[in-house]
């Protein structure tokens, strides 16, 4: 049937249309003033309280900033709003939430890993053994307080000990400034704050080496400074019983592995069953490229490493040490091929590794 423009039906759709057109515009407006309200009323107070108080807009933000910090220590003025507040919680003073030992937990955690051991998967088990001490060994730089406080949070309260070199050169070479100096923000944050645990130990040790002597070698300044971390483990009282972790600042176990590599009976972390010929045990891990929205799909990584204490120079059985004049390829590093598993021979070595 035909309804001519001036049909009742037809005047009253015409009216309904313009109601909704009216609803939705007034809809509209209402999401606009939702959204911009917010933001106008957080810039006409840091306004107001810069006015007042005489101060730039982003040091109010850090003067906000200490106030909900327990430890009453000010953030780095330039780490962002998502910097801001992943520091604010991991700065926060709290319990280690899962610090007690639950034998169920744990059976159902190591029954989730496995060592690669003879071309087969070697899951472990529980057996009600008491937590390893674990020690963190880290180079340290211009990592950005993303990576170091996301690295915290999923550690806290873990380690016995954590600790970290920087150098005052890159690997290559090229001078750079100090960034942890001793009064600074940066390593009040890092050093004083119990930032990785009310009970966690954090050591620092400054690398300077301006000399020609053992340099020379792909990564041979790295391994330098590697080998301070040793000595910071030893002062930090590690045994051959507990286990070092060796990373990158930008790099961590999940806290779930970590949690088993304290409980768990893997070979390579059994003073027992560990003779030092294959010592590390590597994790292989997920690469990630800015933030968890730029995961890699096709790369891996193998590290960090874990090794036992048994196995580390100084502290394990110094029978065990290698001669670098004869042993090594250079000082502070590497195997020569006579004394690599590669070639099944570790001639003048004991074959037992001797733990007290």
């Amino acid at each position: 049937m035909h309804l001519s423009p001036s049909s009742p039906r037809r005047r009253e759709d015409k009216r309904r249309m313009s109601s909704i057109s009216l609803l939705l515009i007034i809809l509209g407006i209402a999401i606009v003033v939702f959204a911009v309200t917010p933001i106008f009323i957080h810039h006409s107070v840091g306004i107001q309280q810069s006015t007042t108080n005489n101060a730039p807009h982003h040091l109010i933000h850090q003067l906000q900033s200490k106030d909900l910090n327990k430890n009453n220590i000010p953030l780095p003025p330039d780490i962002g709003e998502a910097g801001r507040f992943l520091l604010l919680n991991a700065l926060k003073k709290r319990p280690v939430w899962d610090d007690k030992l639950d034998t169920d937990i744990e059976t159902e955690r190591c029954r989730r890993y496995f060592t690669y051991h003879n071309n087969t998967n070697q899951f472990s088990d529980y057996k009600g053994r008491k937590r390893r001490r674990l020690f963190l060994g880290s180079l340290i730089a211009d990592d950005s307080w993303h990576a170091l406080g996301a690295l915290s949070m999923e550690t806290y309260g873990i380690y016995t000990a954590v600790a970290f070199v920087e150098s005052n050169r890159t690997q290559t070479g090229t001078p750079r400034k100090l960034r942890f100096v001793n009064g600074s923000l940066e390593h009040e944050i890092l050093f004083e704050s119990n930032l990785f645990g009310p009970n966690t130990q954090v050591m620092l040790e400054q690398f300077s080496f301006e000399g020609t002597g053992p340099i020379g070698g792909h990564l041979i300044r790295e391994q330098m400074q590697r080998a301070l971390i040793i000595d910071m483990w030893k002062k930090a009282g590690m045994t051959p019983y507990d286990i070092g972790v060796l990373t990158d600042a930008d790099e961590t176990p999940t806290r779930d592995f970590l949690r088993a590599a304290q409980t768990c009976e893997f070979p390579h972390l059994d003073p027992a069953t560990q003779n030092c010929h294959t010592a590390k045990l590597i994790a292989c891990s997920k690469v990630f490229e800015g933030s968890p929205e730029c995961m890699t799909i096709t790369r891996d990584w193998m590290h960090p490493d874990m090794i036992l204490g048994k196995c580390i120079e100084g502290i394990g059985d110094d029978e065990f040490k290698l001669d670098w004049k004869t042993q090594r390829m250079r000082q502070f590093a590497w195997r020569k091929a006579p004394y690599t598993v590669k070639y099944t021979n570790y001639s003048g070595w004991p074959k037992e590794k001797k733990s007290e």
